[in-house]
């Protein structure tokens, strides 16, 4: 009987989630039936229905499509011939923030020549941004810098609620069962060390950020783009194919292009400040306070010697903030004894939240605080910036470099835009939950909150949940032209527009080492014992995609009938088929994974022909290789 239920339940589970699928008009791509399966239970479960038969092997590849390829990527230094003059640089970058650092720092690394402007003479001293989130280490870690930033932070590992001075529960990040990210927590570092660290890179990359140098006014082409920035006092013109606008809440460039910045601001204020804390609680965890219609928050930044406070401003100042100021306010939402000294900033500030309609005008982008602002409920504005850098600048480079389709580009704002929104609202919602509320409103808050907080405090599913929104390990982009689910035979695992989760390997390695270096990645996994000649098959079908050009690296995982083999990276674990979707003891996929993290394409089969037509559509670089013209012609 029992088993009857869980069998009925299970059932129940998987129409809804078609049903919800199907609510949103975001249909669940469908699932095929793998060769040799038996039994239509487990058909039924796998596809819920929706089995086809699989995907034709496509033929090799003609020669007249391998030179019309090859005629798109020859094409690429035409158009930079016909387009008149060399341009200063391939990209400028206006903004020396996170966002325009980060940007910057990844076109580098790919070869392309970037400037990179910023109006103010030096770097930031001030940071209101605090909380890295797992998944931009996870970007750190791609280009090799995560322990350098894990040196410049303070691992917490949850979020403690204080209601009228008393603890009331929290999130445990430790119970977040995150399996697929090495990193369960937030890394509290203040925007000024973040700023530090990609500066540092961005020298070893031979970049300089041109201070003092502010933009006046941007024309465009359909070939490049000119910008007329002031230095000195004295104008000068600078040319480029593209622009990226990284330069905040008041840009220029959104100026420049005529772009709304709709949206408006809370009518809050808030009083912050790094200073040393002398306080009844430790310095190592991340803790909110409310009462009332005040909310004090205090972020753990370098143990007992330099912490974050913040509290709602109910003063009537409006010029400089003083420290004994802050210091009573804050006493007045914590509800407990604190003195603040050594201050090593202080300020005075109102929240907004602000969006564009569009992420690109012509040959100009947006990436940051340019695009969206919001509020720092759940630390999510300094992150979203980053993954707006990491998302567009290998669609650049693919351009510029591999005869990628221009069309390439127009994804940007297509996969970037509906993730603004998204976490706009997100961390809107989460603001007016926790410091939005005032009179019998915040009353309620405080009256049913730790009975609230204290039974979600004691249930796995929040933790989870709560880590998953946070992390922004959860967001996805839609399916399209460039994120494409080839054929299925499982809908676990990440599917195409997904991010391409980490996994153990073996003792000596993870899938995030394979997947190091901002590129794209061919990853083909075989859960199926392969036999010697098989590894030899598949190594040269590997090889010949890696010749192909466009700074791709390839990778052949699996389990081995014979002696280890150095051309396999061999799996001791089920882990990495789990988090990859290879269910059965024969299956075998192959992967595109994007520089980004997030997957491209997925094939629950080694179709490489497949896969090599793709990768033309990614970015163009089978064009050039003349032995796979010759082996097409023969």
């Amino acid at each position: 009987m029992g088993l009857l239920i869980i069998a009925l339940v299970t059932v129940i589970l998987l129409f809804a989630r078609r049903f919800w699928a199907w609510a949103r008009r975001k249909p669940l791509p469908q699932v095929a039936v793998r060769p040799g399966t038996k039994g239509k239970v487990r058909r039924f479960v796998d596809g819920l229905g929706k089995i086809k038969a699989p995907a034709r092997i496509t033929p090799m590849l003609t020669a007249v499509e391998v030179d019309e390829w090859r005629c798109a990527a020859e094409a690429v230094e035409r158009q930079a011939i016909e387009a008149g003059p060399e341009p200063d640089c391939e990209v400028l970058v206006v903004g020396a923030g996170p966002s325009g650092l980060m940007t910057a720092v990844l076109l580098a690394r790919q070869g392309v020549k970037v400037r990179l402007i910023e109006k103010n003479t030096g770097p930031a001293t001030e940071s209101r941004a605090f909380a890295v989130q797992a998944r931009t280490v996870e970007l750190f870690r791609n280009i090799g810098l995560a322990e350098e930033l894990m040196g410049r932070g303070v691992v917490t590992t949850g979020i403690k609620f204080h209601i009228k001075g008393k603890p009331v529960g929290g999130l445990d990040f430790d119970r977040a069962r995150a399996a697929t990210t090495p990193y369960q927590f937030i890394l509290m570092a203040p925007q000024a060390e973040i700023e530090d660290l990609l500066l540092r890179d961005l020298a070893r990359q031979g970049v300089t950020v041109e201070r003092g140098t502010r933009l006046v006014s941007l024309s465009q082409t359909d070939k490049q783009v000119m910008a007329t920035v002031r230095q000195n006092d004295r104008e000068r013109v600078i040319s480029a194919r593209y622009v990226v606008g990284a330069d905040g809440s008041h840009s220029t460039v959104r100026e420049q292009l005529g772009l709304a910045f709709e949206g408006d601001r809370y009518t809050q204020r808030y009083l912050l400040a790094d200073c040393q804390v002398d306080w009844p609680f430790d310095h190592s965890h991340f803790r909110i306070f409310m009462n009332g219609r005040r909310i004090g928050l205090f972020l753990p930044l370098k143990g007992s010697d330099v912490s974050r406070v913040m509290v709602t401003d109910l003063t009537t100042g409006t010029g400089p903030v003083d420290l004994g100021e802050l210091q009573e306010e804050l006493r007045e939402a914590m509800r407990v004894p604190v003195t603040l000294t050594n201050p090593v900033w202080t300020s005075r500030y109102q929240v907004h939240i602000r969006k564009v309609e569009d992420y690109r005008s012509g040959r100009v982008f947006l990436v940051g605080d340019t695009a969206h602002i919001h509020s720092p409920a759940g630390g999510q504005g300094m992150n979203t910036g980053l993954h707006d850098a990491a998302n567009l600048a290998w669609k650049l480079a693919a351009v510029l470099r591999t005869g990628a389709a221009a069309a390439l580009l127009d994804s940007y704002d297509q996969e970037r835009r509906p993730v603004g929104v998204e976490v706009l609202r997100f961390s809107d919602r989460l603001y007016k939950l926790a410091a939005g509320l005032h009179g019998w409103r915040a009353w309620v808050r405080d009256t049913v909150g730790p009975f609230v907080i204290g039974r979600m405090s004691a249930a796995p599913l929040p933790h989870r949940k709560a880590f998953h929104r946070l992390s922004q390990i959860s967001i996805a982009y839609e399916p399209s032209t460039y994120n494409v689910n080839e054929l299925l035979y499982s809908l676990k695992g990440p599917l195409a527009g997904h991010r391409a989760p980490d996994a153990r390997i073996n003792a000596g390695g993870q899938m995030f080492d394979l997947l190091r270096g901002y590129r794209l990645h061919v990853v083909a996994l075989s859960r199926k014992h392969l036999t010697d000649a098989e590894i030899t098959e598949l190594a040269a079908q590997l090889n010949s995609i890696k010749a192909f050009g466009g700074n791709v690296a390839t990778h052949l995982v699996g389990r081995v009938q014979c002696r280890r083999d150095d051309r396999v990276e061999h799996v001791d674990s089920p882990q990495v088929f789990e988090h990859y979707g290879l269910t059965d003891p024969e299956s075998q996929a192959l992967y595109v994974i994007r520089p980004d993290g997030h997957v491209a394409w997925r094939m629950d089969t080694l179709d490489f022909e497949s896969c090599r037509r793709f990768l033309v559509r990614l970015h163009g670089g089978i064009a050039a290789c003349e032995e796979y013209r010759l082996a097409a012609v023969a």
